[in-house]
């Protein structure tokens, strides 16, 4: 009986031996088979391997925050380029426009994916970089296909245009060519006006791309029937307080289609009730606005008016939310408007039926994002 046991024993060892070089040398024919697709990978992007890595990751999270946020965004997207092939437009011709450098292949990986957006009708107001609208005015931010990308001369200074909105002429862009005195704003995205070559710089195209895509999946930017909105909700030159249940957000930004002789801005407020209870009341109405604006030179200005552009918006338990855009700008004396704070006076109930005393909605100093200018 010993004897067998032994026997059994050494035969369990024998087969459990053969499995496990079995399962060896289909561990090792696994990793040999990735070794060589990463190889074969790395040699058909090389040079590249990095941006497709970080501009893949990007597009994988636009795509599915898109698909459930903003379809229509997503329908508009173009079909890729192909990588240095005929597929489309191809994209060594692109390499021939920008100049091959580490910092601009992520621009050209981003083509690769999604070659810009396609320009039907039913797209144009859709843009992947934001929308807003300011007394009827309205600009989207469309990003451009390979075939509509261009190069202009402003100045010493050349910038690949690559997204745009036609009816307001507000370009993003980057700097392909510049003097050696601005060589930090080389192959940077910047937001530019034509007219007077004021511009807001955004970094490099990657680390601007990938960034603006967070915000997105983090909800810094509303979105309302597939529609981007490019006034942010969190970040810089935006105030945000909440009182009485109330949560008021303001944000501002520099126009790029305006004047070029002064400063202008467009700032968005939106009012929401998050907390009924701590309101007390049902509804609410406002009544008027006061702005305290601040100058360049430590001077301010008291503004103040009957209701928001026009309205006297009501909110209430039923409709917790309204939301206005508006502007403001440089005075004629050359003063230049650098920030801005104030409050907003709520009627509980009513204007005609008041049903308690009037109270302030706070809104914190914002300062405005001044541009830079191409001399």
């Amino acid at each position: 009986m010993l004897q067998n046991n032994l026997v059994n024993v050494a035969e369990e060892q024998v087969r459990a031996h053969k499995q496990s070089n079995s399962a060896d040398v289909r561990g090792l024919a696994t990793v040999c088979k990735n070794k060589r697709l990463f190889a074969n990978w790395h040699d058909y992007y090389r040079g590249f391997t990095d941006s497709y890595t970080r501009m893949r990751k990007a597009f994988d999270r636009l795509e599915i925050w898109a698909e459930s946020s903003s379809p229509v965004l997503l329908q508009s997207l173009g079909t890729g380029l192909g990588w240095m092939s005929g597929v489309s437009v191809p994209v060594r011709e692109l390499l021939e426009v920008v100049n091959d450098s580490p910092a601009m292949r992520d621009f050209i990986m981003a083509h690769h994916f999604h070659d810009g957006q396609r320009r039907q009708r039913r797209f144009l107001g859709v843009g992947l970089f934001g929308s807003y609208e300011c007394y009827g005015e309205v600009c989207s931010l469309s990003w451009l296909s390979s075939r509509m990308l261009q190069v202009i001369a402003m100045g010493q200074f050349r910038i690949l245009v690559f997204a745009w909105c036609h009816v307001t002429r507000n370009y993003l862009g980057m700097v392909v060519d510049c003097p050696p005195t601005h060589c930090v704003l080389m192959h940077h995205v910047i937001q530019i006006q034509p007219r007077s070559y004021r511009f807001v710089d955004k970094g490099l195209f990657g680390e601007f791309f990938t960034a603006y895509i967070e915000e997105l999946v983090a909800g810094h930017h509303d979105v309302h029937d597939g529609v981007i909105n490019m006034m942010p909700n969190y970040g810089p030159h935006t105030g945000i307080s909440v009182m009485r249940g109330i949560r008021t957000t303001v944000s501002a930004m520099f126009c790029f289609d305006e004047t070029s002789s002064f400063h202008v801005y467009r700032y968005q407020v939106t009012f929401e009730i998050v907390n009924p209870e701590e309101l007390g009341f049902s509804s609410v109405q406002l009544e008027s606005r006061h702005w305290l604006v601040h100058y360049s030179n430590q001077e301010h200005v008291h503004v103040n008016g009957a209701g928001v552009v026009g309205e006297f918006p009501l909110i209430s338990v039923d409709e917790p939310y309204f939301r206005y855009c508006s502007r403001v700008q440089d005075e004629p004396e050359g003063l230049m408007v650098v920030g801005f704070e104030g409050y907003f006076t709520m009627v509980p109930g009513t204007l005609d039926e008041p049903k308690g005393t009037p109270f302030n909605l706070p809104v914190p100093y914002i300062e405005l994002p001044i541009p830079m200018e191409i001399i």
